[in-house]
């Protein structure tokens, strides 16, 4: 018997998903599993996380987010905006991350600029994966970029990601540029 396609609800993330939105932001960057238990050795980064993305000006803010429901539970996220914001939002963010930890990433490429949507950070949690709640997300934020004038957007793959490459590339994404961000280097893929 085939599984049902369970009923997804997309809403705006609100302050209360901090929590949430820190665990697809450090499962984008490889850091953390969605759904594993939190290692005491990256509690610190990830309370810190929180804090920003309860800000309504940085990068991986709640008022950047959408959310994936499946019966009141929050089981996906795609962090995304106008890369006409992301140089003051990043300056922000990174200000924040390097005063809590001494990280300087400043050296990281520009991942966006103006005249882009970029969609930053997704994730999906494993029991959820392959019932098109990725693609709903994306093509949910296309849709918005697209009814705010947009005509390009672009988002970060891994290099060493092929699959995921492929993911996006079936939903109209083709290489654009490799930048190294974050210590490991990402084809930057757009979609016009």
């Amino acid at each position: 018997m085939q599984p049902s396609v369970p009923i997804v609800r997309l809403r705006d993330a609100t302050l209360d998903d901090a929590p949430f939105i820190a665990r697809v932001v450090l499962a984008g960057i490889d850091m953390l599993d969605l759904d594993a238990v939190l290692p005491d050795q990256q509690r610190g980064v990830y309370e810190h996380l929180m804090a920003i993305c309860r800000m309504d000006d940085t990068l991986y803010s709640y008022c950047n987010t959408r959310i994936a429901e499946i019966d009141g539970r929050s089981v996906g996220a795609l962090v995304a905006y106008d890369g006409a914001r992301y140089a003051k939002m990043r300056e922000k963010t990174f200000g924040l991350v390097r005063q809590n930890s001494g990280l300087d990433l400043s050296r990281n490429a520009m991942e966006t600029g103006p005249g882009e949507f970029y969609l930053d950070s997704m994730a999906i949690l494993p029991d959820y994966r392959g019932f098109g709640i990725g693609k709903m997300l994306i093509r949910d934020r296309l849709a918005y970029a697209q009814k705010q004038g947009f005509h390009k957007a672009t988002l970060l793959v891994a290099m060493d990601k092929m699959r995921l490459q492929k993911y996006y590339e079936s939903e109209g994404f083709a290489f654009g540029e490799e930048l190294f961000v974050f210590g490991s280097w990402y084809n930057k893929l757009e979609k016009y």
